[in-house]
């Protein structure tokens, strides 16, 4: 006689909450990647999720709520990211070099753009903004902690300045790609910014590193 096979436990209610929620973030993130803010709707959302409205608005009450919360979703993501790529920064000005681009990949992912569409439009939703505030702040702190941990003697040298200035850089060269595409001077602008943070910063040894360029 065959063996029958077993038969697989129920999830509970907790499980199918969580998955409900995962599917319906998933849809709104690459809802937003293909067709941006204005293209992003409730009644998209749902539809791509395969959940109902009612289902939709128990976990999340308002556009603003599934938004933000689409956003945290990816910042999480990201700030994985941006460990690892802190993790391979070093003294060295090539160990820098190495995480630095990597963090720039997190820039660049499209993933990314979702959320820059949604930062565009909370300039003039509120309870979107307030929500986007809370949720950036703790993605900051996040990454100063990444920071100070790697590089400590930074804290009495400005350190949140330099990571300021480099995230400031990466967020507006991820701006402009989404009009221009990433051949209006991106590679120059990263080189430069690379270039004035090792001269700057890092050791004397990884300054002894630092490839000498040409204007030619």
């Amino acid at each position: 006689m065959a063996a029958t096979a077993p038969t697989p436990p129920r999830r509970t209610q907790a499980e199918r909450s969580a998955s409900t929620r995962a599917v319906l973030l998933e849809a709104t993130t690459s809802c937003l990647v293909e067709r941006g803010y204005a293209g992003t709707t409730t009644a998209e959302v749902e539809s791509r999720a395969g959940v109902s409205r009612g289902a939709r608005l128990h976990h999340f009450p308002t556009k603003a709520a599934l938004l933000a919360a689409a956003v945290a979703r990816i910042y999480s993501q990201e700030t994985r990211n941006y460990a690892n790529a802190m993790e391979q920064m070093g003294e060295s000005a090539q160990d820098f070099r190495t995480g630095y681009r990597l963090l720039w990949q997190t820039y660049s992912e499209p993933a990314h753009a979702a959320v820059l569409e949604i930062y565009l439009a909370a300039r003039t939703d509120p309870e979107l903004r307030a929500a986007l505030r809370e949720i950036s702040q703790r993605g900051q702190q996040a990454a100063r902690r990444h920071a100070n941990k790697l590089f400590p003697d930074l804290a009495t040298r400005d350190a949140r300045g330099l990571l300021e200035c480099i995230q400031a850089s990466m967020l507006g060269l991820s701006l402009r790609r989404m009009v221009h595409g990433g051949d209006l001077g991106e590679d120059q602008a990263l080189d430069q910014l690379e270039r004035m943070v090792v001269r700057q910063f890092l050791s004397p040894q990884a300054k002894r590193e630092e490839p000498v360029t040409s204007d030619d």
